[in-house]
């Protein structure tokens, strides 16, 4: 198992026992979180299990409390290389099998190679390693073909910060000078489910992870952080770094099934109504910039959205909703901004540059060469960047490579080479080359050497 699998394994962890460790918990309720854990289907990294008992999600909540996220990462098993419990040929036939008869159930597999008569009669082929077989080789376990669907029910979580609902909206093009359509622009926005208040919301030029990430600091500094994120399946959502982030601050990271967009009913309404609302009010002048289109909608969004009743509130205001519980707010730790900086591994040039997003960064002197990690903010380049040998805590400022200037730098003159001493025994190797090359034989008593 490498690494990146077993961060895999424990971020699945995490995701599995978040209500568990996301804080207090009342009595009874416990007990109530373990039982529904262990009777939902999960798919589980690196393996064809489906489920999680309840003594497993309780050893993962006490191991994720005293070592934090390191402690939900699997240990090497002490059994490696040993031999597997089912012989090559037995394998085949399995893996066919499957592939021939998606829709066949494990059991039936293994039934049908039995009375095949192509496997030894006393061979253990136990449904659990069967599974394992074909996690392995990323044939899926479970029948082809889904049953139907569970009706969708409607729900509000009790306080603010329990959950958060986050999706993306295609805004209004920009009139940029020059040319005719502008520049597309995308809504990023964040809704607390209990208040029904925005912690943050923006328009961006593109559509990608690094904006994402970024709208999702603003509103953790504006709004403290979360209990429960609820994004879409896209692969803007999906990232290894958001993952780290969730896990690290404590936020369990739920995304909705694919082409199955329920539960994200209550942003939908809030894009329907910015359409409706906002949108139609804006004039050409306010999309010569992002900065522009932005100041008019953070004042919409503040003066109106916030302050105006809400039917889902009962005719109170988001505003006033989300002061009720403004006590039960996460503050959004110091290091926030340190935790929300991209880790990437890149290899220092020979002249002791480092690229990172098509720019080129200079490392102090010694790194040429080597392989480092560099920590930046992939939305705000301006940012200081920082890398750090693999596996050091020591962080070294980067700055931005300017040919210029190292043009009219004066190099640092090397030490001068201390010439060597005449050697105490009075032999010189290369004297005595020379006079043997030209046929001058040895040197004579009181000739020089």
């Amino acid at each position: 198992m490498d690494d990146k699998l077993r961060e895999e394994i424990a971020l699945f962890r995490y995701g599995v026992i978040s209500d568990l460790v996301s804080g207090p918990l009342a009595p009874g309720e416990r007990e109530a979180i373990l039982a529904r854990i262990a009777s939902r289907e999960w798919r589980i990294p690196g393996s064809s299990r489906t489920t999680v008992a309840r003594s497993t999600a309780r050893d993962w909540s006490d191991a994720y409390r005293a070592m934090g996220l390191d402690g939900l990462r699997p240990q090497p098993r002490s059994d490696l290389g040993t031999s597997r419990a089912l012989p090559e040929p037995a394998q085949n036939l399995l893996l066919d099998l499957r592939r021939e008869r998606p829709r066949a159930t494990v059991d039936s597999i293994i039934r049908a190679a039995r009375l095949s008569g192509r496997v030894a009669a006393d061979l253990q082929m136990a449904p659990s390693t069967v599974y394992r077989l074909f996690a392995a080789h990323g044939v899926p376990a479970e029948p082809a073909g889904a049953g139907p669907k569970p009706d969708a029910l409607a729900f509000t979580y009790p306080h603010t910060g329990d959950l958060w609902t986050s999706d993306l909206m295609h805004g209004p093009r920009l009139l940029v000078p020059g040319r005719r359509d502008g520049g597309r622009t995308y809504l990023y926005a964040f809704l607390d489910d209990a208040t029904r208040v925005v912690p943050y919301a923006a328009f961006y030029g593109a559509e990608n992870a690094a904006c994402f990430q970024d709208a999702f600091k603003q509103a953790m500094l504006r709004r403290g952080v979360p209990r429960r994120l609820y994004c879409d399946n896209g692969a803007t959502f999906r990232t290894h770094h958001l993952q780290v982030i969730c896990a690290t601050l404590n936020v369990a990271l739920i995304h909705s099934r694919p082409h199955q967009p329920r539960g994200r009913g209550k942003i939908e309404r809030f894009f329907r109504h910015v359409r409706t609302a906002f949108l139609p009010h804006v004039t050409p002048e306010m999309l010569s910039g992002l900065a522009t289109l932005n100041r008019v909608f953070w004042a919409w969004l503040e003066a109106e959205y916030h302050q105006t009743p809400h039917g889902g509130l009962g005719g109170r205001t988001p505003l006033d909703r989300f002061c009720d519980d403004a006590a039960l707010v996460r503050a959004a730790p110091d290091e926030l901004e340190r935790l929300m900086r991209m880790r990437v591994v890149r290899r220092v040039a020979r002249d002791r540059t480092v690229r990172v997003d098509g720019r080129l960064y200079e490392a102090p002197d010694g790194y040429a060469g080597e392989s480092v990690e560099v920590l930046f903010d992939p939305y705000d380049p301006a940012r200081p960047v920082h890398m750090r040998r693999q596996g050091e805590v020591t962080e070294i400022a980067l700055r931005r490579l300017d040919l210029c200037t190292n043009a009219t730098l004066r190099r640092t003159p090397r030490e001068p080479v201390e010439p060597e001493l005449p050697p105490a025994t009075g032999i010189s190797y290369l004297e005595l080359v020379a006079r043997g090359f030209y046929d001058q034989g040895p040197p004579k008593n009181g000739e020089e050497k």
